[in-house]
């Protein structure tokens, strides 16, 4: 049973610079997971991360290396890049790429990345400098510990002939079905074909990703098919339920997913731009700092046509992945599982480089998430936008006069689960709770005495309902808090940073993004009987891991971001679930909590810690 109190016994006092346990970092900066992928030979995933080995701000860009496998427990190597910036044609970094996937056993190890040979270069500096950034690829005859550049290098020397681009970097290279088929290509070619994309823009049309047909017997031969996409600059199809989709792309990664009955092609993209969030934007930051970079992690879901000039991916409907500072997504097609697992990084611009380097790291890495194609049916209406408005959904007529909904669902793998094995404590409620009371709007739950922990919970609503959320990380008077709240009344997922901290030195913007509870029919047996109507519950999961938070709802939405708490203890560890509106309108039907995920044991393993 959840206590009724906030508990006030204290653990010994956590280090105000404690380092996530279920997160990945490094003793460095680090940025974009690059190559997620997976060996059938080893039986291995691999899973590589752009990175400074020297300090912890950006520079030097090398890629480390970890490895796993289950996708749960990680073995580091020896610190060192596997990848460095040591060569003319990479002199200066090596940024993202990704994972050659095997198609046959017996071959070697090969991933592709971007060679960049002159620094810097900026999307909203024009001219893109021409050939300062290539394509050249990376292979291992030892299952991945040691990796080679053939002498081949750059693959890629320079973006496509004739063309102005605002970028050209980020490589993503995998089987795309539905193109073959688009292409007419013969089945037995086709189940052997690659498709490159190369992520950029074109000065003055606007963001793109630049397509190549590639044989994996020739991952020397790029053959450029055109533009995969045509969208104006700072393309945005709704202010409230899209994204901006900026001016330049960087990681984007083509998929197609499928459920029972249906199967939608989508594209994940970094945006850079320059029209940001309004919470973002009129946060007052401390004098003389730095704003933060404006892009955005966005996903689009449309059709492939061919055209006279190739082939183009036509915009249907779209939106965030997540609503937080996570960003450079990648991803892979796991073929033990047949899931879409994606990797992410959650940077650090909110804090000043010296706390960065007093703390020993800077970035992490976003728990791995699964993307699927999420299909609601029988849907009526949302919770006040125009189901027409919402344009991060698709939806689609059925013969029985009925409307299902697709759009890009998003989760956190189903492993991390098995994280809540050997926890210090799990709090479950033991009855429902109704909220608000006359009594108050809130009510105190437990308090964690660790920095990593995981809430889920399940609330229903009844009408005149405003919001609810959870206050964490607070102390008694709740001076100090984060709060995350779901808005029924403005339609949004809201993560309050702003008393999360006594320190100043820092952005403490909130991060919000949109989200509804939609209300499905369901048909009655009975001849000339109104079909009864549901709304559908808030299903929410958090993951707080020292500086990382992770909200999820609904296997729909997602929010990471960085939450600086100035201590990791019962007297700052406070939760306590509220809402607003009408009495007893929000029932709290579950709530668990499990503080001290995978027994405040890091997932991540040195390897010589493993030889000991």
């Amino acid at each position: 049973m959840i206590s009724p109190v906030l508990t006030k016994e204290a653990s010994a006092s956590s280090s105000v610079y404690s380092r996530p346990l279920v997160h990945f970092t490094t003793s460095t900066w680090i940025n974009d997971p690059c190559a997620p992928g997976y060996d059938p030979q080893t039986e291995t995933y691999h899973l590589f991360y752009q990175c400074n080995p020297y300090g912890c701000e950006w520079g030097n860009m090398s890629w480390g290396h970890v490895t796993s496998k289950d996708l749960l427990s990680w073995t580091c190597g020896d610190n060192q890049p596997v990848l460095k910036p040591d060569q003319k044609y990479d002199k200066d970094g090596a940024f993202t790429g990704c994972f050659v996937p095997l198609n046959r056993p017996g071959k070697q190890l090969t991933v592709v990345y971007s060679s960049i040979q002159n620094l810097p270069f900026f999307w909203y500096a024009p001219p893109y400098p021409r050939g300062a950034s290539g394509i050249a690829l990376a292979t291992s005859e030892d299952g991945g510990r040691t990796w080679n550049k053939p002498v081949c290098n750059p693959i890629l020397s320079e973006e496509p002939d004739g063309v102005a681009t605002t970028g050209f970097r980020d490589p993503f290279l995998a089987p795309w079905p539905a193109l073959d088929k688009l292409l007419n290509r013969a089945q037995a070619q086709a189940q052997c074909q690659l498709y490159g994309l190369v992520s950029g823009g074109v000065v003055g049309s606007g963001p793109t990703a630049f397509l190549y047909d590639v044989h994996p017997d020739d991952l020397t031969t790029w053959k450029y098919l055109g533009p995969l996409v045509d969208v104006e600059p700072r393309f945005q199809p709704s202010k409230k339920w899209s994204g901006n989709y900026g001016a330049n792309w960087e990681c984007t990664n083509f998929l197609t997913l499928q459920d029972a009955s249906a199967s939608r092609h989508f594209l994940i993209m970094g945006a850079e731009g320059d029209v940001e969030r309004d919470h973002v934007k009129s946060y007052p930051l401390p004098d003389s700092f730095p704003a933060r970079t404006v892009r955005a992690q966005l996903w689009m879901s449309g059709d492939l046509v061919r055209k006279e000039d190739g082939v183009r991916f036509q915009y249907q409907y779209g939106g965030y992945l997540d609503y937080g500072s996570y960003y450079a997504a990648n991803s892979f097609l796991d073929p033990k599982s047949g899931r879409q697992i994606v990797h992410g990084w959650i940077p650090e611009e909110d804090i000043p480089l010296e706390r960065a380097r007093e703390k020993g790291w800077n970035g992490a890495l976003a728990i791995p998430r699964e993307v699927f194609l999420l299909t609601i049916p029988s849907v009526v209406k949302a919770l006040h936008s125009p189901l027409s408005e919402i344009c991060c959904v698709e939806l689609q007529s059925q013969s029985d006069s009925s409307t299902s909904l697709h759009t890009l669902g998003v989760r956190p793998i189903f492993e991390v689960e098995s994280w809540r094995k050997g926890c210090h404590q799990y709090q479950q409620m033991s009855t429902p709770l109704l909220l608000p009371q006359s009594s108050g709007k809130k009510r105190n739950l437990y308090s964690t005495t660790t920095p990593s922990w995981e809430l889920e919970a399940t609330v229903s609503f009844q009408p005149g309902c405003e919001a609810v959320g959870f206050h964490i990380r607070h102390n008694e008077d709740l001076s100090i808090r984060t709060t995350i709240t779901f808005s029924l009344t403005n339609e949004t997922i809201t993560v309050d940073r702003g008393a999360s901290t006594i320190s100043s030195d820092m952005n403490k913007c909130s991060e919000s993004g949109s989200f509804t509870l939609f209300t499905t029919s369901q048909s009655s047996d009975v001849d000339h009987e109104v079909p009864e109507e549901t709304q559908e519950k808030l299903h929410l999961r958090i993951f707080s891991d020292a500086d990382v938070l992770e909200v999820f709802a609904n296997d729909r939405f997602a929010l990471a971001t960085m939450v600086y708490s100035d201590r990791y203890d019962g007297f700052h560890g406070g939760i306590s679930a509220f809402a607003s509106g009408g009495d007893e309108s929000a029932r709290f039907e579950s709530i668990m909590i499990w503080d001290g995920l995978n027994g405040m044991k890091s997932v991540f393993t040195n390897e010589e810690d493993l030889n000991k």
